[in-house]
């Protein structure tokens, strides 16, 4: 684990977690060019999506960091979220073309290992944070993991199980794809 301590401390943990989010970009674009399921390529593109969204904060927060400014890295606010993307798409897209191949399902296990891992690390580089904004930037990383992780289990067990889906608490989290 990376230790975060001090300015030095406060790069590593940036610059580490800029690697990490460029690790999810490569990995979700491959994902999704390997699949043959359509909803699972448009979980994975809007994941990789994300995930750019995530590096260029954290490389504003690192810049800033680094350079010594006194401004302050705005988290997204009205970015629209990995669910309202794959609703949209759910909504518009033929239900039955929706199931046919669930497709890699090893990568939806690897996907979910990703955002576990990623949750761990900002858990800890947030427990770490030397300013309350600093925490605050970890925090909002961690949350949207934990979106990721939901929107990557949701979807699975959709395609992999989905008279279970229907039937259990997995499917009030997005509780829209009952329809």
């Amino acid at each position: 684990m990376v230790k975060a301590s001090g300015l030095s401390g406060k790069l590593t943990s940036l610059g580490f977690s800029i690697g990490l989010e460029v690790k999810g970009v490569n990995f979700y674009l491959k994902l999704a060019a390997k699949s043959r399921n359509i909803l699972t390529k448009k979980l994975f593109y809007s994941l990789a999506g994300e995930e750019v969204v995530h590096a260029q904060k954290i490389d504003e927060m690192y810049n800033m960091i680094k350079t010594g400014s006194k401004g302050k890295v705005s988290l997204p606010k009205n970015m629209p979220s990995v669910e309202a993307a794959i609703k949209d798409f759910f909504t518009r897209a033929n239900k039955t073309s929706l199931k046919n191949s669930a497709g890699n399902t090893a990568g939806y296990e690897l996907a979910m290992e990703l955002e576990k891992k990623s949750y761990a690390t900002y858990r800890d580089f947030s427990k770490k944070a030397s300013s309350p904004e600093e925490k605050k930037f970890f925090e909002f990383l961690m949350q949207e993991e934990k979106q990721h992780l939901d929107a990557i289990v949701n979807v699975y067990r959709y395609l992999t199980e989905p008279g279970d889906w229907m039937m259990e608490e997995e499917g009030k989290v997005w509780n829209w794809m009952n329809t």
